[in-house]
């Protein structure tokens, strides 16, 4: 009798363990905001702690900022460009402090927990100049191409960035080093003849005062390897960035690549700032986690065959390491009219930690979406299961498949109401189906395509009441069947 009953305790005891053991598996959806502006910098109307408060009140967990790392402009007269020149500079982080800035982010989250504040900065490494200030047609060309650094803690971090007009650095003294060994070498020259009488003397002085101030214009202690004066630098000057971050175990994602704001020219005083659209840059650039693929501007990159689809297919083919995930941008200032919840990227997490949430970003355990007139999508379920092994993998997973691919999904409104979406399935770049109903939509798809090697999946999704959602790519292969995390 007593065996039995400890059996059937053991029994009991199993149950609610699995039980339990299940639920914790059970991925959180944590909704956050990211590329906010903050007052830190001055190109946020609201501090951090205000912007936190907005987020309790709109039901955000995570908010990432993105004030700016450094807000520099220079020009200067040949040959002393970096000695006669004239400079703008506006606050921002590494001005005020990168000390300062994490403090301040690490007492906000200290003072309260229900929104995750993660350290963010807003980047633009690289400008080049054209045009001339007599000829009253002088253009900065690509200071609004930018990128967001995610998750760096230490403030030498910041301090150290690859980016024009910043702070002393050793990272490229040993590249120009032998150009400053000519210039003191002329200096010594130049002592030479001053010791001498007549010509020799005045010559020497004239050589002395060139190379000083050729020694001081060429220092080797840029913190750039590039200058604003001699054009546009392809991708080399933000690839060195996104390098630099991911030796710091920092994530990067390219920021509005198809904005508006200054295709046609903004004029800024006596200047003109010039940014042509760059979703190229999106397939040169090497390394970085991903980009935004929802704001407030039009962006053709994610359509079908589009530039994001061109990258996934790369990473299928083995041309590329990993894939670049998209996220949803805010670019929130807090001028009138502005929703700091109408641009969100949704974080599929096990807990709500800042470990956490940044694995889940740079793994693709996310999703973007844009939120209607008062409701948003919630993607309550998207995977990809083997009908032959039962496996399964969500966003960011990889599944190699022994049967074939079952793509099931659910998507419902944040009020839990019927509004009419439809939903476009995306497969290697084209889309293969489309499902539309009401929310909540469940759809269930059976791809009897086959064909060997890695593919993907990814969903569109639409509604006029309630947004837009984009999921990113669930990969698939033939072969082992087994789930995959990408690194």
């Amino acid at each position: 009798m007593k065996a039995r009953l400890s059996i059937a305790l053991l029994i009991i005891f199993n149950f609610f363990l699995q039980g339990g053991l299940a639920a914790s598996q059970e991925w959180l959806q944590v909704p956050g905001v990211i590329h906010v502006q903050t007052s830190f910098d001055g190109a946020g109307l609201y501090s951090l702690e205000q912007l936190v408060a907005m987020a309790k009140e709109k039901k955000l967990e995570v908010l990432i900022p993105s004030d700016h790392d450094l807000q520099v402009m220079e020009y200067g007269l040949p040959p002393f460009r970096n000695i006669i020149k004239k400079r703008e500079e506006k606050d921002s982080v590494i001005k005020n402090g990168p000390r300062e800035f994490l403090a301040q982010i690490a007492r906000v989250n200290q003072m309260q927990t229900q929104v995750l504040v993660i350290p963010g900065v807003q980047s633009s490494p690289f400008y080049y100049w054209s045009g001339s200030p007599l000829g009253k047609n002088l253009s900065a060309h690509d200071y609004r191409k930018e990128l967001l650094l995610v998750g760096m803690q230490s403030p030498e971090d910041y301090q150290g960035l690859p980016l024009l007009h910043s702070k002393f650095s050793t990272r490229y003294t040993k590249e120009v080093l032998p150009r400053s060994l000519i210039f003191l070498a002329c200096l010594l020259l130049a002592v030479y003849l001053i010791i001498h009488k007549g010509i020799l003397r005045f010559l020497g002085w004239i050589i002395c005062l060139l190379s000083i101030g050729l020694l001081i214009n060429h220092h080797p202690f840029s913190s750039s390897s590039f200058d604003p004066y001699h054009g546009d630098q392809g991708i080399k000057p933000y690839q060195e960035l996104i390098d630099y971050v991911n030796e710091r175990n920092g994530l990067v994602f390219w920021l509005h690549p198809e904005s508006n704001y200054a295709v046609n020219g903004t004029q800024l005083g006596p200047i003109k700032l010039i940014t042509q659209h760059y979703p190229d840059d999106l397939i040169a650039a090497k390394g970085y986690t991903g980009f935004e693929a929802l704001y407030g501007d039009n962006f053709t990159a994610i359509d079908p065959g589009k530039h994001w689809d061109k990258i996934l297919n790369d990473y299928c083919l083995g041309i590329r390491d990993r894939p670049v995930w998209g996220i949803s941008g805010a670019d929130f200032r807090g001028s009138k009219g502005e929703e700091l919840d109408k641009y969100q990227t949704i974080f599929l997490v096990r807990y709500k930690t800042t470990e956490a949430i940044l694995e889940a970003l740079s793994k693709g355990r996310i999703y973007a979406v844009q939120k209607g007139a008062d409701n948003r999508l919630s993607l309550d379920q998207f995977r990809i299961k083997d009908n032959a092994s039962e496996n399964s993998a969500i966003t960011g997973q990889e599944l190699d498949l022994q049967g074939l691919a079952l793509v099931e999904g659910r998507l419902s409104a944040s009020d839990s109401g019927r509004y009419p979406v439809k939903v476009a399935l995306i497969r290697g770049g084209k889309a293969m189906a489309s499902f539309e109903g009401e929310t909540p939509l469940e759809f269930h798809f059976l791809d009897q395509d086959q064909r060997a090697g890695k593919t993907y999946y990814r969903l569109d999704a639409r509604g006029r009441s309630v947004g837009r959602l984009l999921s990113n790519p669930i990969f698939i292969s033939f072969g082992l069947s087994q789930r995959k995390e990408i690194r």
